[in-house]
């Protein structure tokens, strides 16, 4: 199952133990904590009894508090020292003891994430934000959804459009599911659902009932023309009991409609229209009529449930590559290498196994930026990381530790043979050929020195395992570079 999915099928204190989680491993060393407020007084405060948390100082905050207020305004973040708003390094005043972000459900401000610890750099503030808002789209969907259900059961006698929509995994599935259902339910000979293509903002045809298709060419239809591209165009839905006569539209009937009479409601995730839900045919020959509009929008909120866990799963997973990688190599990043490094110690402590730490780093490579420039470097780095990621085993685990020097975890891997898998590391970039990269043939070759410690041999500890593999790294350089050295 997906993050997004994860989270819209817990509770809302789960969904927060999820943000903390993700966001302890994304900015290791910071302490974070969820404040909510209380509907009765309209202070934000901390867990109590055994689920508190430990932000000493920071588990309280009054409803007319700066943070709070300035939060309100429409602020994305706000510093916090010593219990008082105030901006970092400014005045004389030191950095803020703490950084408060809004996490803003159906656009009330029910709940405040703090992290305090240390300095966030701009790019941790963009992804904190980041999950913030994710969370709170999980919340409000998970409200949605609560909505959606009481609904459901209203319609249980007619249709049996939830065990279908549970059921069904498949996204274009579940969107065939919904059109036929929601037909069904309109007696609708007819159907469509169209979404909004964001390249060209056109209606795209994604799942249709009773419409005849060219097969190799998908139905396309500019914003604004006719009645779908009328309803995604205003966000309105419009119900026409005879398009012949309906001053708003004014058309002969088509002669692959049997009847005049059509309904169109916009799909929309918050107030934002991402496609539109066409009924036409009523197969018993009558108009549709207000009741029939009512359920139109009824089933276009369950295709928008569809079409808003799809775009937030998609989102979520791209954040949370960006939390985990490195941006340039595609490699783990230090933070996520560091906590597969811990895991990978418990494991091997918990178990009685072996494992073993390989720290490498590219010789010569500051004379490459300096004579290359930073981009011919960074086009090496990428390089050295396909060719570390093609020679390890599946088991291992690459990431990139800093500048140029990675890190890679050899689980249930004595000495002996991470020497072994070292040398074919090191031997595999020292014949590979990087005219691709470095265009001067003056460079022959790129080499790397690479340093081993092994658990428990060398280190039982995290800290400990990373300095022994470090020391042995700098006397790999120290002998003479292109080598490797077990500590």
């Amino acid at each position: 199952m997906n993050l997004w999915s994860m989270l819209t099928h817990m509770g809302n204190n789960d969904v927060f133990m999820k943000l903390e989680e993700d966001l302890a491993a994304a900015v290791p060393e910071h302490t974070i904590a969820v404040l909510s407020r209380d509907q009765r007084t309209g202070s934000y405060q901390g867990p109590t009894g055994e689920q508190q948390g430990s932000v000493p100082g920071m588990d309280f905050l009054e409803s007319v508090d700066p943070v709070i207020k300035r939060l309100h305004a429409g602020e994305e973040w706000v510093p916090w020292t010593n219990g008082h708003c105030s901006l970092p390094n400014t005045e004389g005043r030191g950095p803020a003891a703490a950084v408060v972000f809004p996490v803003a459900v159906h656009g009330q401000i029910d709940h405040v994430l703090v992290i305090s610890g240390g300095t966030l750099s701009p790019g941790d503030i963009r992804l904190i934000g980041g999950y913030c808002r994710q969370t709170a789209l999980a919340l409000e969907t998970l409200d949605l959804q609560a909505s959606l259900k009481r609904k459901i059961e209203r319609l249980a006698s007619l249709v049996g459009m939830a065990d279908d929509v549970a059921t069904e995994q498949s996204y274009r599935n579940l969107l065939q599911t919904v059109l036929d259902r929601s037909a069904e339910l309109l007696l609708a000979e007819q159907g469509s659902i169209m979404l909004i293509e964001k390249e060209t903002e056109a209606l795209l045809l994604e799942a249709s009932k009773g419409l005849l298709k060219e097969p190799a060419q998908r139905v396309r239809v500019p914003k604004g023309v006719g009645i779908a591209g009328m309803v995604a165009d205003r966000g309105e839905p419009i119900l026409v009991e005879d398009i012949e006569h309906d001053p708003r539209i004014g058309t002969k009937n088509q002669a692959k409609y049997k009847t005049s009479s059509f309904v169109s409601v916009p799909l929309k995730i918050g107030n934002r229209v991402v496609g539109v839900m066409n009924f036409t045919d009523k197969a018993t020959g009558e108009y549709f009529d207000d009741v029939d509009l009512r359920f139109a929008q009824t089933c276009a909120s369950h295709a928008a449930v569809v079409l808003d866990h799809r775009e937030m799963s998609e989102e979520t997973e791209r954040l949370k590559q960006q939390a985990t990688t490195d941006a340039l190599t595609g490699l783990l990043n230090r933070g996520c290498i560091m906590s597969r490094l811990r895991e990978e110690l418990s494991r091997s402590d918990r178990y009685a196994k072996t494992m073993s730490l390989v720290m490498l780093d590219i010789d010569g490579f500051k004379n490459i930026n300096d004579q290359f420039g930073h981009t011919t470097g960074d086009r090496v780095l990428k390089r050295i990381s396909e060719v570390m990621e093609n020679a390890v085993r599946s088991i291992d685990i690459v990431g990139r530790y800093g500048g140029d020097e990675f890190v890679i975890i050899l689980p249930e891997t004595d000495t002996y043979f991470a020497a072994h898998m070292a040398e074919r590391v090191r031997f595999d970039i020292a014949k590979t050929d990087m005219s691709r990269d470095i265009s001067d043939r003056m460079v022959n070759k790129i080499t790397a020195s690479i340093g081993i410690a092994t658990f428990p041999l060398h280190g039982i500890s995290t800290e400990v395992l990373v300095d022994h593999a470090d020391e042995a790294l700098y006397r790999a350089k120290a002998g003479g570079r292109d080598r490797v050295v077990v500590y």
